[in-house]
């Protein structure tokens, strides 16, 4: 029997399940989905893939909707780290910090930094200088 090429559409969500599937046991995602297809319309319930809680667990943290410390608990891991590292390991991203949170983290910073300046440049305003006079 020929093969044929396809190409469809997958959430996201679902493509780092799968990915994470076949980097735990091996093979490809081409094979994956072919062992799925293969196996429609058979009556063998385990032929179908199934992951271990703590790939789901690590799978929901790399993608925010799990905190790493719901996860360190969930895992009974001694700390954060350990969660870091087992993403690390099966090769899942690690999850990102939203917008707003890493600009007010990157103001706070070059506000302390401003501050730490010993003598400003002459005409030169501090970063937000303006803003505290005008909120005061």
């Amino acid at each position: 029997m020929g093969k044929s090429k396809i190409g469809f559409e997958v959430d996201e969500v679902d493509l780092a399940k799968a990915k994470a599937y076949v980097a735990k046991h091996g093979g490809s995602l081409n094979k994956l989905v072919s062992t799925l297809f293969a196996s429609l319309g058979q009556d063998e319930v385990g032929r179908m893939p199934t992951l271990d809680l703590s790939t789901g667990i690590l799978m929901s943290v790399s993608t925010g909707k799990l905190s790493v410390m719901e996860a360190t608990r969930q895992l009974e891991l001694p700390d954060a780290g350990y969660v870091f590292h087992l993403l690390a390991e099966k090769g899942l991203p690690l999850p990102r910090l939203p917008d707003d949170f890493v600009k007010r983290q990157l103001n706070e910073a070059r506000g302390a930094l401003d501050d730490c300046l010993l003598e400003p440049t002459k005409g030169v305003k501090k970063r937000g200088e303006g803003r505290r006079q005008a909120t005061a």
